[in-house]
Order: structure tokens, then C-alpha cells, then sequence
């Protein structure tokens, strides 16, 4: 399966726009009809903290009329308005534009007062799709390894990371996105943003990750830019029975999150 990451600088609640820059970038990819593109959290509205002007903006049914039309998966990211309050959400769309799953972020970016404007996310998602099984995550996730350990202990071969970077730490994100990789045994595809807005100079530098930690495809800091890589579910486990590093985890030093997995089999998703 090919796996694509794209990255953009996102105009601050210019849907339209966004969303325009998406379909561009999508158009150039190499598509070969089993794919699945990541775009960055909160895609067409950039990473903002003014639920009101992006609660309502009917991502998910762009996003998924998206995937049906290039016949893809596409994991979208957006935000979902509850009250006063919001979540920051990623949701994956089939091939035939159907969304299969919606996971909602487990650690708001409190740094940056994220905490102040959203709740957090109680489940990690897990969805079967072309022989993997994969994962997605959002951004500050990427910091809080015990989250990404317990979707590793149900059989993840890849985590997708919809991401708001910014450059001052692109280095640590590198660097955690890699080890992440490695102690996963995982392949991790991950979009960020470019660009800078009133919160901050976006980091760009999307990465594909393989599940040893070799660095397949980057990104550039400040570019639109879509990079692509094939992943091969048959390498991750065999590398998985080669060095059974899951075999020594201490299970009881993890925590007890839910973690819910979806099979989406011939255009149908059955628990």
C-alpha cells in the first residue's frame, strides 16, 4: 500500500482556500489505487483556538467526497464544536468516501493553552485496511510514548500523525517521531504544517518513517509539499517475529485506555 503525507501553509479560517490547496496537491500524487493520504490537524481551517469560526465547517463531508473521487483513504483533521467547548478530531474516509472511524486527540497541547478551548479524546482507534492495521494520532500525541505503546500491543503497522509543528521544536520532532517508529517496530507517516500565523512559524518537514527508524521520505521546512513511500505489511512482521521486542513488555506498567479497532472489509466496517 502507498502511503502519502502532505503539507501546506494553511490561511487561518479560509476554508475555501484550504481546501483548494488540498485538491492541488492531491491531484500531482502518483496515486496507484490502494493508497492513503494523511493530511495536517485541522486541515482546512489551520490549528486555531476559535472553536466558533471552526465547529461548523463540514469537514467530513468534503474530506469524503474527496476520497471518493481519487478512490483513496484520506485521514482529515478538523474541529468538532460541543457547547462552549471542542475536540480536536482526525476521522478516516474509504475509498468509497464513507467515514470508518473518528478518533479524537488523547493530549491537548496545554503549552499552548489548547486545554483552554478543548477536551481530550478518551479512545485510541485502530482500523484494518489492505492487510494493515493502522493507527491514528494528532500531533502533541507524539510526545506521550505509553499512548503509542498500547496501540502497538494490538498490532498497529502504522501510525498516521496529523500534526500542527512548530519550527522552533522540528528537530524533537524528528527525533521523537523516529523513536517512536523504533520502539513500535512501526512505520509512521506523519504531515505537519508550514507557514506562521498569529500562533507561530509552522515546521513543515512531514515525514515517512520505516518501522526500523530508516527515514524513507522528508519533507522541506517551508514548502507545499507531498512526499510518498509504499509500506510492505509482510517486512513489518516479519521484523516484528525476528525481534519480538512485545514479548518483554510489562503490561502492568501501562495504562488501561480503551482501544477500539474497526475491519473494513470490502466496503463494509464490522467491531
Amino acid at each position: 500500500m502507498q502511503f502519502h503525507a502532505l503539507q501546506f501553509d494553511a490561511i487561518k479560517n479560509d476554508v475555501t482556500a484550504n481546501r483548494s490547496t488540498v485538491e492541488q496537491l492531491c491531484s500531482k500524487l502518483p496515486l496507484t489505487g490502494k493508497d492513503f493520504i494523511v493530511l495536517q490537524e485541522m486541515t482546512d481551517t489551520g490549528w486555531s483556538m476559535d472553536i466558533h469560526a471552526i465547529g461548523d465547517t463540514d469537514s467530513l463531508r468534503w474530506a469524503s467526497g474527496l476520497s471518493s473521487t481519487l478512490q483513496a483513504w484520506i485521514q482529515v483533521g478538523f474541529a468538532t464544536k460541543l457547547g462552549e467547548r471542542g475536540v480536536n478530531c482526525v476521522s478516516i474516509c474509504s475509498p468509497k468516501g464513507e467515514v470508518v472511524t473518528t478518533y479524537e486527540k488523547s493530549y491537548t497541547c496545554n503549552p499552548f493553552g489548547e486545554n483552554e478551548t478543548y477536551d481530550c479524546g478518551d479512545a485510541l482507534k485502530i482500523v484494518e485496511i489492505e492487510g494493515l492495521r493502522v493507527c491514528p494520532l494528532i500531533c502533541y500525541d507524539v510526545r506521550f510514548p505509553e499512548l503509542w505503546r498500547l496501540a502497538a500491543l494490538e498490532g498497529v503497522d502504522v501510525f498516521t500523525v496529523s500534526s500542527s509543528w512548530p519550527m522552533a521544536r522540528i528537530n524533537q520532532w524528528r527525533g521523537l517521531l523516529v523513536g517512536r517508529a523504533i520502539e513500535n517496530q512501526a512505520v509512521v507517516v506523519a504531515s505537519n504544517r508550514t507557514g506562521t500565523d498569529d500562533i507561530a512559524p509552522w515546521g513543515g518537514m512531514s515525514l515517512i518513517i520505516s518501522n526500523q527508524g530508516d527515514v524513507l521520505e522528508e519533507a522541506s521546512l517551508d514548502c507545499d509539499e507531498a512526499i510518498s513511500a509504499n509500506v510492505d505489511a509482510d517486512a513489518i512482521r516479519e521484523w516484528k517475529e525476528a525481534f519480538p521486542v512485545f514479548d518483554d513488555v510489562k503490561r502492568e506498567l501501562l495504562g488501561k485506555m480503551r482501544v477500539e479497532t474497526t475491519q473494513y472489509l470490502d466496503g463494509s466496517d464490522e467491531p
